[in-house]
């Protein structure tokens, strides 16, 4: 039996959120004089400024408003939420100090260190592909240490936090925008009060107040949101090997930004090094149309 073709709204739904995420650092640098630290607190407000309306608009307010009693997903987001904000912190940070390849790296990794979590936390067999992609990729990794000469922290913590981050996430049974308004609702108190300090301090968390850092600023909710509407409408419509390449547009259009758009240098040592990590990315997608085309035979 032929599985239903994908509409071509989910494709261009994962295209966008993919996409957009690949050029978020052109965004992020755009605000670099608030600093990554109030950038990151607006990023929340901001964003449960959007989610909340966006709930109602599709019927799920009483529903949000029912898990909100719940004790347990509190804490259950309240640890995703700790997550996201390393990764969102990590990566706002990076792409205004000029790290963006950095970035790039850590979601090159991401995907291959969700299997090899799946692996030992969750029971999941690996294939001998995906061990090769894994082994691969770990071999880029140690190379960055031993050829380009500094440990690549923030690509690991950045793919550590998303990976935990996913696992966290599937403790609750909240979808993708509701989970992220639990988030922000969670997140807000200390992304206010760290407002108001940095205020009280001096710090211009309005940027220079003009009409253009303003709209970037009242713009962060919906950067935040949008691609993640994207997401998840392709994660449920879409086979799940053409969502895991897929997803690879958004490392690769970091890398493409950070290399082409702001010259972050990219010397033969860092080539060798995401050479062995595209070729562990490589296996992996060949790993996923391997497994779809046998799921098909057998449907």
């Amino acid at each position: 039996m032929t599985p239903p073709r994908p509409s071509t709204s989910a494709v261009l739904g994962a295209v966008m959120a993919f996409g957009l995420w690949g050029v978020l650092p052109v965004y992020w640098k755009q605000i670099g004089h608030l600093g990554s630290d109030v950038a990151l607190a607006q990023r929340v407000v901001w964003t449960m400024a959007t989610v909340l309306p966006l709930l109602m608009l599709r019927g799920e307010w009483a529903g949000f408003l029912q898990s909100l009693r719940s004790l347990k997903l509190i804490k259950t987001h309240a640890w995703s939420t700790f997550l996201l904000a390393i990764n969102w912190g990590v990566f706002v940070w990076a792409a205004q100090h000029g790290r963006i390849l950095d970035c790039s790296l850590g979601y090159f990794i991401n995907p291959l260190l969700n299997v090899l979590i799946g692996s030992f936390w969750l029971g999941e067999g690996l294939s001998r592909l995906q061990k090769l992609s894994i082994a691969s990729a770990a071999a880029g990794v140690v190379m960055q240490l031993v050829l380009v000469g500094r440990f690549p922290w923030i690509g690991l913590l950045l793919a550590g936090s998303f990976a935990l981050y996913g696992l966290a996430r599937r403790r609750s049974p909240l979808g993708s925008l509701p989970g992220l308004a639990m988030e922000t609702i969670v997140g807000i108190p200390v992304a206010l009060l760290y407002l108001i300090w940095s205020q009280h301090s001096g710090a211009a968390i309005w940027g220079t107040a003009s009409v253009r850092d303003l709209l970037l600023i009242f713009g962060l909710g919906i950067i935040t949101t949008i691609p993640l509407l994207g997401f998840a409408r392709g994660a449920r419509e879409l086979p799940f090997a053409l969502l895991g390449v897929l997803q690879f547009l958004a490392p690769t259009g970091q890398f493409l930004v950070g290399s082409l758009v702001y010259g972050e240098p990219v010397n033969a040592a860092s080539l060798v090094s995401f050479g062995l990590i595209w070729t562990g990315v490589a296996l992996f997608c060949g790993n996923l149309f391997l497994h779809a085309r046998r799921s098909q035979v057998k449907a």
